[in-house]
């Protein structure tokens, strides 16, 4: 199993096409100030209950900082078993700026 890499165009497109599991994993702080609409804060803590309780099989994207640390989590899950596996590249910074009414503040 491997991951993609997709544009964050390509991840409004996958978005709005079907029900997508979208997962944060920045610091709490950064996504309490802003993350995709939708998405999951996802960190040490809490990531054995999300493989547990997760769709396998429903696309899942993954955003960071700037694309560069979600790839190593996107590998990680699609070695877990996750069928269709992206890394946004630009992360949650490029997401807000060209999506900022896709973006929100808090839980």
């Amino acid at each position: 199993m491997t991951f993609s890499r997709i544009s964050c165009q390509q991840a409004a497109q996958l978005i709005n096409d079907q029900e997508c599991q979208l997962l944060d994993i920045r610091d709490k702080m950064s996504y309490l100030n802003g993350h995709p609409q939708g998405a999951r804060h996802l960190d040490n803590d809490n990531f054995s209950q999300f493989l547990a309780a997760a769709d396998k099989q429903a696309p899942t994207l993954v955003f960071c900082y700037h694309g560069n640390s979600s790839q190593q989590v996107a590998a990680v899950l699609a070695q877990q078993g996750f069928g269709q596996v992206y890394s946004v590249d630009g992360g949650a910074e490029l997401w807000r700026q060209q999506f900022p009414d896709a973006t929100v503040k808090g839980s």
